[in-house]
């Protein structure tokens, strides 16, 4: 008699590691933003209970002349820089991808440098050049007897934020443009349509998702900018520096979350209002592409694209150079340029400001890791699991992006300053914070990795008696690895100089490279800051060029 076959055990590990990293979401990311939430309603020094709750913290938005000028400053200043950051790098995309340009792989490499440079210290370059003793300024005063308009203030803001941040546009929307179905166009040009139709008519509605896309990643990182409003701000105050304010001049957590659920609701609004743009312009293509769009070889459009495309890099490098050509100057008191030159400043950095790089890449190096580990599993889950509420764990993980990096800072200090978890000081909270900010970058990388392999091979693997977690080692993150290395080094290239959340949470014993260059900045220390910011830029530079040759990908592919 044949006896029958063993049914075979469940493996549990996968629900096990799933159900982990759930919890680890939900501890770190969804109670502190509803703690913050709850904080809002309720007065410092009260408990969070419904008895306590009250819109005192809220008020003084429409009682406080501050508060009131600081909300309008933060949506005039987000809308213009995405605005004038969207107009610098349309044409820029265009001619990239739809005109014959020698040096296209340099010029895409060179578009990501604005992105990995800290904006903050650009900020100061642009003080050095257009402020009231700055060098474009005393030159265009002593021969053209021209005055120039104050760096400080909103002018100075919208510049520095859009110059850094058009790379966003530029590199999505060229994309967009280089993979986009010749076809359509060449129907329309057969038609007797003109070029100038053609792109009013097809080509822009075509990629309006991918410029939609790209701004709403601008006016984000504008609205939740802390460092480049607080150089050249002025007396102008915008969201996050109110609750910079807040945090350091009071310690008044419950004002600072009310401040930032207001820097939220505008994001939402904001997202609102793209979304039904979208769908009321919606495009599609139903062909397949075979081949990319015909470049225009005309000498009067090369002529264009080559003076338009290396005009506005050299516009958007001008604070890289600066900070560069700074860091060598070693007296520089009184006068237009410095008057001595050295490696000083670079033997203070590995001396003096040794501490806070080894922080930098200590806290960025251990919160990578945790993205990794995480963001892996999370992707793995969503896309090779079928479960109610998947749409709920995509939304959870990209809720970080979504929100300006202040709003995060301050949630973790609402959260984790008393009650059953204490780390405010620590380099944990810091950690913690980088991680869930950036999560969502290994988790849409990986995502769209695992999607393209074939689940067969796994099936196989598995078929074979593999475990759930030898096929994971031994099969998937193999086949995924491009995927999983391109978000690991984005994740930690970002989190070296990152700014926004660093400035609420770090204590004086876990200071970072960001913060150790806006205390000299603030103490009028350019050539060392200048110094501390080359050393990150080239790290950053180093890293990202290393992983895209691993991957065999190019350093804007990363950037997309």
């Amino acid at each position: 008699m044949t006896g029958l076959a063993p049914s075979p055990r469940r493996d549990w590990l996968p629900w096990i590691v799933g159900a982990l990293t759930l919890c680890v979401l939900v501890a770190f990311l969804i109670y502190p933003i509803l703690k913050t939430v709850l904080g809002a309603f309720v007065r410092q020094g009260d408990e969070p209970s419904f008895a306590n709750w009250t819109l005192y913290n809220f008020e003084r938005f429409f009682v406080a002349a501050t508060y009131k000028s600081a909300v309008r400053n933060s949506i005039v200043v987000s809308v213009l820089s995405t605005v004038v950051a969207t107009l610098l790098a349309l044409p820029a995309a265009y001619a990239v991808a739809r005109i014959r340009m020698p040096f296209r792989n340099f010029i895409l490499a060179l578009s990501v440098i604005p992105l990995v440079a800290p904006p903050f210290i650009g900020a100061y370059s642009w003080i050095q050049l257009l402020g009231r003793s700055g060098i474009v300024t005393q030159y265009a005063a002593d021969w053209f007897g021209i005055t120039l308009p104050p760096i400080y203030g909103l002018f100075g803001i919208v510049l520095a934020l859009s110059l850094s941040f058009f790379p966003y546009v530029f590199l999505i929307v060229q994309g967009a443009l280089s993979a986009g179905d010749p076809y359509i166009e060449e129907s329309a040009q057969v038609m007797g349509a003109s070029r100038w139709r053609i792109l009013r008519t097809v080509t822009l509605p075509l990629v309006t998702p991918a410029i939609a896309a790209a701004a709403m990643i601008v006016f984000i990182k504008a609205l939740g900018n802390f460092g480049v409003p607080a150089i050249l701000g002025g007396e102008m105050y915008v969201l996050p520096t109110l609750i910079y304010f807040q945090v350091h001049g009071f310690f008044n957590l419950n004002g600072a979350s009310a401040i930032a659920l207001v820097n939220v609701l505008i994001t939402l609004l904001a997202i609102f209002i793209l979304a039904r743009i979208n769908r009321r312009r919606r495009f599609v293509t139903v062909t397949g592409v075979t081949r990319k769009a015909a470049q225009l070889d005309s000498l009067g459009a090369r002529i264009f694209a080559n003076a338009y495309v290396w005009t506005l890099l050299a516009l958007s490098l001008i604070p890289q150079i600066m900070v560069v050509w700074s860091s060598f100057a070693e007296r520089w008191a009184g006068t237009t340029f410095p008057t001595e030159y050295g490696l000083g400043n670079y033997r203070q950095v590995f001396g003096d400001l040794f501490q806070p790089i080894q922080n930098s890449l200590v806290l960025a190096g251990i919160a990578t890791v945790m993205t990794v580990i995480f963001g892996t599993l999370l992707a793995y889950t969503s896309v090779r699991r079928r479960f109610v509420g998947r749409w709920a764990l995509d939304l959870t993980v990209m809720l970080p992006f979504v929100l300006p990096g202040v709003v995060t800072g301050v949630a973790f200090l609402v959260t984790f300053n008393d009650g059953w978890l204490v780390l405010t000081g620590t380099g944990t909270i810091l950690v913690l914070a980088y991680f869930v900010r950036r999560i969502a970058y290994v988790f849409r990388s990986v995502s769209a990795s695992i999607s393209q392999v074939d689940p067969k091979m796994e099936e196989a693997s598995t078929i074979c008696g593999a475990t759930w977690a030898r096929t994971m080692r031994k099969v998937t993150v193999p086949l995924v690895a491009p995927g999983i290395l391109a978000g690991a080094v984005i994740v930690f290239a970002t989190l070296i100089s990152e700014m926004s959340v660093t400035i609420l949470l770090y204590s004086a014993s876990w200071k970072t490279i960001a913060v150790a260059i806006y205390e000299r900045l603030a103490s009028n220390e350019m050539p060392a800051a200048a110094a501390v910011g080359s050393v990150t830029i080239a790290l950053t530079l180093v890293l990202v060029f290393a992983a895209s040759r691993l991957i065999g990908r190019s350093m804007a592919d990363m950037f997309r």
